[in-house]
């Protein structure tokens, strides 16, 4: 079985993102000033994210990352498996 999606779009593996407590609940829409349509997603880098993420992604923690506006668009796996 390959990476989550949310590991594959961030270039890091499950079990880095479980070291942080990152997960899809904690990407959130950015919904700009209309707070309509989301122009992108983000998460804001967690507090317990281990040194060592931190220095390979060049992160800082709190810092907002941004994801594509598709991340929750492309479905991971078709429907019905």
């Amino acid at each position: 079985m390959g990476q989550s999606k949310l590991a594959n779009t961030l270039g890091l593996t499950d079990e880095q993102l479980e070291e942080m407590g990152l997960d899809e609940d904690s990407i959130h829409p950015d919904t700009g000033y209309s707070g309509e349509m989301p122009y992108s997603y983000y998460f804001n880098v967690p507090e317990d994210t281990p040194k060592e993420i931190l220095e390979e992604k060049g992160w800082s923690v709190g810092e907002r990352i941004e994801i594509d506006l598709n991340f929750f668009d492309d479905p991971e796996e078709p429907h019905g498996e």
